[in-house]
């Protein structure tokens, strides 16, 4: 098994992915998604670099998903902050929701303000 490396016993059923080559194959226990482990036996599955991924986390691997909606982001403008990525227009003051992409802002509790909102609703007087 391509997985668990256990030797596949001769009856036993096994898995074939036509995409990982001629070479591999899995118990059907083992055929899952190499980041969150989802059984793909009855599934879409792709390869890629050696590693079986369900469709969600493949395609996290190839763009970023925005923290706000959590959609892909398809746009090659968009905004990382807070050490997550954000369309443009879904990274927003936590208070008014007006967007701070590109602008300067604060954090109250660890979301995002605007200095507006931080002046009228957070700052000591």
């Amino acid at each position: 098994c391509y997985r668990c490396k256990l030797n596949m016993q001769e009856g036993d059923p096994a898995v074939y992915a036509e995409r990982a080559g001629y070479d591999k194959l899995w118990h059907p226990g083992c055929f899952v998604c190499c980041t969150c482990g989802e059984l793909l036996v009855d599934m879409i599955y792709f390869w890629k670099s050696g590693n079986l991924y369900c469709g969600r986390h493949y395609c996290d691997s190839e763009r970023p998903r925005c923290a706000g909606c959590d959609e892909l982001i398809f746009s090659n403008e968009y905004t990382l902050a807070e050490g997550q990525n954000w369309h443009l227009k879904h990274f927003c003051c936590f208070d008014c929701d007006c967007v701070l992409a590109g602008v300067t802002y604060l954090t109250v509790n660890d979301n995002p303000v605007c200095k507006s909102c931080y002046v009228k609703n957070h700052a000591a007087v």
